[in-house]
């Protein structure tokens, strides 16, 4: 994209912002590859918009996933043979050079080398249905790669994880995320078929706040929106973060039993009309659970996550929730000893 496009794209003032956080990103990645010998050859960013309207910088920065760089020496050797290569007006451009003098081409730290192995092996990214598997060789060379660039970017030995430590890629991202405070490690999505029973969502979302976890609400009818309610449900079913689902739905309660059946997480059901029993009648798969409180409702989800997901902080606010709550009775009772 050009700036012009960039500008159309975001406004001008964020497109400028982008533009300066990322000469300032690429000058710092330059001065700190340099330093370890390498030329940081270029790079992309990753750029998002919050709520608020707060730039944030997304994904890696500067790592050979997006990325490509090359030592030093080896580009000081080999530009200069290319350089009178090119002089001489036998080729359009480095490319065709290259093909002709592949000695010439730098390694590069980057997923590139993964693109050039496919291309070498006749893959047509353009004609080609399915991409061909890579060799044995092919897999230990870019592992190489990037564990050699780790150690030279950072400084220090490559660590090969613990046999005992066997998480999914998945559940690595979100404890990564965890630690680092991004997320709490647990949500509750508060579900409602109509924005009149917002008093009864905001009441839900307090109570879960009362325990630290966080929230947002969604409004889908089950009887108007069935289609919309299963695309919300299926979005949520791919979330990496433990969830739980509070279906807020009065008269006819069919959303509770469509989102147990549809969703991969836990639904609990509290109506704003608590004594409404259409939400425990449902039919088989249709496994909701019913609390008619609020509160009680909030707790029940903070006691699958405190213990379950082993969320420290939602268990720690369920043990003081009842220690104060009994110091109170004790208190309370003028005749204990």
């Amino acid at each position: 994209m050009t700036m012009d496009e960039v500008i159309r794209f975001c406004g001008a003032d964020v497109a400028q912002k982008i533009k300066e956080l990322s000469l300032k990103l690429y000058e710092r990645g330059a001065e700190l590859m340099r330093q370890r010998g390498l030329i940081l050859l270029d790079t992309k960013y990753e750029f998002g918009i919050d709520e608020s309207g707060m730039l944030h910088v997304i994904d890696e920065v500067n790592t050979p996933d997006s990325s490509r760089m090359c030592d030093v020496k080896e580009w000081e050797e080999k530009f200069p043979q290319i350089q009178k290569i090119m002089h001489d007006g036998n080729y359009r451009n480095v490319s065709e050079l290259l093909k002709d003098h592949p000695h010439l081409k730098p390694a590069e730290f980057s997923k590139q080398y993964v693109r050039d192995a496919l291309l070498d092996m006749g893959f047509k990214p353009d004609q080609d249905k399915s991409v061909p598997k890579l060799s044995k060789e092919h897999v230990v060379e870019c592992a190489y790669r990037y564990i050699a660039v780790c150690e030279r970017v950072t400084g220090q030995s490559f660590e090969w994880p613990s046999e005992t430590v066997k998480l999914t890629p998945e559940e690595r991202v979100c404890s990564n995320l965890k630690h680092h405070g991004f997320i709490k490690g647990c949500c509750a999505a508060v579900f409602a078929g109509s924005d009149s029973d917002m008093p009864h969502i905001e009441k839900c979302q307090k109570e879960l706040a009362k325990y630290g976890i966080p929230s947002h609400y969604r409004i889908c009818s089950a009887h108007k929106q069935p289609t919309r309610l299963e695309a919300a449900l299926q979005m949520y079913n791919k979330s990496i973060e433990p969830m739980a689902i509070i279906a807020s739905a009065g008269g006819t309660d069919a959303l509770s039993g469509t989102a147990s059946f549809l969703s991969v997480w836990p639904v609990v059901s509290c109506p704003p009309d608590p004594h409404n029993p259409s939400c425990i009648g449902n039919p088989p798969l249709s496994s909701n659970v019913y609390v008619q409180r609020p509160g009680n409702a909030a707790r029940f989800i903070a006691q699958m996550f405190g213990s379950c997901c082993n969320v420290k902080s939602v268990r720690k606010a369920l043990v003081d929730e009842a220690e104060g709550k009994v110091k109170k009775l004790v208190a309370a009772d003028k005749w204990s000893s």
